[in-house]
């Protein structure tokens, strides 16, 4: 029998989970545009494979916290690797979170300009400072925004891919064909597996050290598995509402923003507000993430560093947002998959457990 306190510690965890995963370009639109929607029908089997994916390397990273009970990544990678690959892997994560921070930051810029008005750089800065205010808590922090904003999201998007379904249900597998006529199946496979290893890659700074938290099995692998079904309801959703759009949103740079300026004003400004929380709550993950990986022998210095961190990005993100999503995120998928690959060589006794 499943006790409330292993509920309560596993709706913990999804929602982390969730939060670190959706990000700028999940909440926007761009990564599920990139990765799936351009297969037209195959994108659902892909994201299918995807939240199989979620489920099963989550599991694999949250256990690795909880059987070493160490406070960071980095921790984990020196009780099982070599000095040599323990470094390489350290630089791959480092330029990994780093490059995923840029497009946070591009995102917030771009959404706030597009929706509001605000200039691209104002809306990055303001982002840049709350980020920074709430790191100041650090990982309780960052753990009660995501108690906050997750379940917001979820609502949400909910509610705007049902009124839109219930408007114009009926168009959108006609749409299919438009997007994407054929797909090779190996195509399929591959976007799952990069955009998997793109988000578990980036959120083992997070929730290797959250695998601490004391939990049972039960609370570990219930949470893994909330986490991945909803952000594969998220994804599935997500997708289905550019392909109602087509091809009107996929000219913007932030897709859902568009989806969003369709609706009532309450719901749009509310959605718009949410999809910003959600670029916020990933970009205090991977400045977490990285700030921790950096200082992790010199606690003290955690803030100084997530300072450096937030305004060398700030200067890097004026590349743009859909620049950034198009061109480096296939490349962050693949490094996030040599990550994984290498750890799960290095730590197999996790896969015992």
């Amino acid at each position: 029998m499943v006790r409330k306190g292993e509920i309560v510690v596993a709706l913990q965890i999804a929602t982390t989970y969730i939060g670190t995963v959706v990000g700028a370009g999940f909440a926007s639109g761009q990564e599920v545009l990139q990765f799936f929607t351009r297969h037209g029908p195959a994108a659902l089997a892909a994201i299918g494979l995807t939240g199989v994916l979620f489920f099963a390397l989550g599991v694999y990273a949250l256990s690795l916290g909880r059987v070493h009970g160490v406070r960071t990544f980095g921790e984990v990678a020196a009780t099982c690797m070599s000095p040599r690959s323990r470094r390489a892997l350290g630089v791959l994560l480092v330029v990994l979170l780093f490059g995923v921070t840029v497009a946070m930051l591009a995102g917030s810029g771009a959404l706030l300009r597009e929706q509001f008005g605000i200039p691209f750089s104002a809306g990055a800065l303001f982002t840049v400072a709350l980020t920074f205010v709430t790191l100041v808590a650090g990982l309780r922090g960052m753990m009660s925004a995501n108690a906050i904003i997750v379940p917001l999201m979820i609502g949400l998007v909910a509610t705007i891919g049902f009124l839109t379904f219930w408007r114009a249900g009926h168009m959108i597998l006609p749409i299919f064909p438009a997007v994407s006529p054929a797909v090779a199946p190996w195509r399929i496979i591959v976007s799952a597996c990069t955009y998997a290893g793109f988000n578990i890659g980036l959120s083992l700074t997070v929730l290797v050290p959250l695998g601490r938290v004391p939990m049972s099995r039960n609370s570990l692998l219930a949470g893994a598995l909330l986490g991945a079904a909803c952000l594969t309801g998220l994804l599935a959703i997500l997708h289905l509402l550019l392909v109602s759009m087509y091809p009107h949103a996929f000219v913007f740079e932030i897709p859902m923003g568009y989806i969003a300026s369709r609706l009532p004003p309450l719901l749009r400004y509310g959605f718009v507000c949410v999809l910003w929380g959600e670029i916020y709550s990933t970009l205090l993950g991977n400045v977490f993430g990285m700030a921790s990986e950096l200082t992790a022998r010199h606690p003290r210095y955690f803030l100084p560093v997530v300072a450096v961190i937030l305004t060398v990005a700030f200067g890097v993100c004026q590349i743009g947002f859909a620049h950034i999503v198009s061109m480096a995120y296939p490349v962050f998928g693949y490094l996030g998959l040599l990550i994984l690959a290498v750890l799960l060589l290095s730590e197999r006794r996790i896969l015992r457990l």
